[in-house]
């Protein structure tokens, strides 16, 4: 529920500097690594929309996948599991934790 108010409040801000009457659409990325579940997330949206200019926006979720990659031998993983299982290297994480604001459709 936190991140479904945190994107609200964000578009919400946005609205009102563009004096949006009406906003029907938003588009998020979210890493794989919060966890979240899209449609989880757009039930969470949809309840907390009601009463505002928000209330039957589409929440588009798109899940971006974090980059795991060993730091010896660069071998690359779908999954975060500590060590690298072809050397023993560290494997380095990059994104997968991030949630963007990528769009906002309104009427003005």
């Amino acid at each position: 529920m936190s991140f479904a108010q945190a994107i609200l409040d964000t578009v919400m801000k946005v609205a009102e500097q563009k004096n949006a009457k009406k906003i029907n659409a938003v588009h998020v990325a979210v890493g794989n690594l919060l966890m979240l579940n899209p449609e989880q997330l757009k039930f969470c949206f949809d309840v907390i929309t009601k009463g505002t200019i928000a209330e039957n926006a589409k929440l588009e979720v798109e899940v971006v996948k974090a980059k795991i990659k060993c730091t010896s031998c660069g071998k690359e993983f779908e999954e975060y599991i500590g060590i690298c299982d072809e050397c023993g290297g560290i494997l380095s994480v990059e994104g997968g934790k991030e949630m963007i604001l990528k769009r906002v459709e309104m009427e003005v």
